[in-house]
């Protein structure tokens, strides 16, 4: 497990089992690299106790207008790459990015691709070239680790963000429609040969016997419940989480499984 992608539809916790993974990788004694990937989540620096977020990676690139022509460029030239300034290079690692594009503490690193900022600048989609190529190009250690905070649902997937990841964490919230969001997550990850994981997120005690037996009937298999906790939902009013909660402890265990690649859906 070097290249993670967590996604799932939108609400259900991606960001806070980012977190979670994160806290329990760095405690392994790994580099973390977190990508922040969604363009329309503002607080993921929050979360992990920065002050402000980095410069964006595409403003390293020269902003979305000018990644926008390269692409144009590229296409039309039928050149595969995307020439610009880090990306031109074929690898590069973790200690390359400039320091006004990546946020830094102790083993963890935050790094931002970009947010929508204005009405009618277009689409995502520069982003979506940037990040596949970033992940592409990245070189890691063996001690170092990139986890991918996705956008929801799974328009990313067509973008062929996943093409550079070896491991998808599908989260769900216990409801049907998180549930099928996250299914056709791990089918679209299958198809492209990853490792896959299906994690439930906020579930409550009294109900997890039943959705343990319905999620049972529609054969899907389950890699780690994290529990509903009402301490996590009123600090996370502040865009903040408790450092102190046993829900930490959930997601430690999950991690264990699937850093010994155990618990593996078919």
């Amino acid at each position: 497990m070097k290249k993670v992608a967590v996604v799932g539809k939108g609400g259900v916790g991606k960001s806070f089992v980012v977190y979670g993974l994160t806290k329990a990788l760095v405690k392994r004694g790994n580099r973390v690299l977190v990508i922040d990937s969604d363009e329309s989540n503002q607080t993921l620096y929050k979360l992990f106790g920065f002050d402000s977020p980095p410069s964006a990676f595409m403003d390293f690139l020269g902003g979305k207008k000018t990644v926008q022509q390269s692409i144009i460029k590229r296409f039309q030239s039928g050149e595969k790459e995307l020439k610009m300034s880090l990306i031109e290079r074929k690898i590069f690692s973790i200690d390359d990015i400039p320091d006004e594009f990546i946020i830094k503490d102790d083993r963890m690193f935050l790094v931002s691709i970009g947010k929508i900022k204005e009405p009618m600048e277009g689409c995502a989609c520069p982003m979506g070239v940037v990040i596949r190529e970033f992940l592409d190009k990245i070189e890691l250690k063996n001690t170092e680790i990139i986890i991918v905070d996705t956008e929801a649902g799974v328009e990313h997937f067509g973008r062929g963000i996943e093409k550079g990841i070896d491991t998808v964490i599908a989260v769900a919230e216990p409801y049907l429609d998180s549930i099928e969001v996250a299914e056709k997550a791990l089918l679209l990850a299958q198809k492209m040969d990853k490792k896959v994981y299906f994690l439930l997120n906020k579930v409550p005690l009294e109900f997890e016997d039943k959705l343990k037996q319905n999620l049972q009937k529609k054969e899907i298999h389950i890699s780690g419940i994290i529990h509903f906790s009402p301490e996590i939902y009123s600090s996370s009013i502040e865009g903040k989480i408790p450092q102190k909660t046993s829900i930490f402890n959930e997601i430690e265990e999950v991690s264990e499984k699937i850093w010994k690649n155990t618990d593996l859906i078919p």
